[in-house]
């Protein structure tokens, strides 16, 4: 979550509030000189294109496993808690995904609510499609409704350019 004017990762993990400098993670830094090495091989010897060709992938899958997994502190530290400056000043970034879905989304309304707290919606399109009347109900309540691309598929970032912009459209 970022809060607003501020980029993701200025924070300290933990809530700190004080601006720290990025850094790689050891993970990035590993692969970037595993790119390195795997060009200066080839270089000196380009028969070993194929072998360092699958590390470079397998290392590919990794870092892009590593980034859809939530908890993951593989890429970088994850944020645990508001910084501090932001938690002073009451301000919370708060995004519901991958609805509107007919059970859950009505209670999640309730507790805004009750709570007086907005929320944006990232809604996948075919389910907004089915769900009309909740979407217009998280609209009319104040709450933002953003795109999650059509039907939302698991591989979505694997998608090659064409099924990104069908999704997207």
């Amino acid at each position: 979550m970022a809060a607003s004017g501020t980029a993701q990762g200025e924070f300290a993990a933990g809530g700190a509030g004080r601006p720290q400098a990025f850094t790689l993670s050891p993970l990035l830094k590993a692969s970037a000189g595993a790119h390195l090495a795997a060009a200066g091989a080839i270089a000196i010897d380009p028969a070993w294109w194929p072998w360092l060709g699958t590390a470079i992938l397998a290392n590919h899958a990794l870092i892009g496993t590593a980034g859809l997994l939530p908890r993951s502190r593989l890429l970088g530290e994850n944020w645990t808690r508001l910084p501090a400056a932001h938690a002073a000043r009451a301000e919370l970034c708060l995004t519901i995904d991958d609805g509107p879905d007919a059970q859950l989304t009505p209670r999640l309304l309730e507790i805004l609510a009750r709570s007086g707290a907005r929320a944006s919606f990232f809604v996948i399109g075919e389910r907004a499609a089915r769900h009309g009347p909740l979407l217009r109900e998280m609209i009319r309540c104040g709450h933002s409704g953003e795109y999650h691309t059509w039907d939302h598929p698991a591989a979505f970032a694997a998608s090659g350019p064409a099924r990104m912009r069908g999704e997207i459209a």
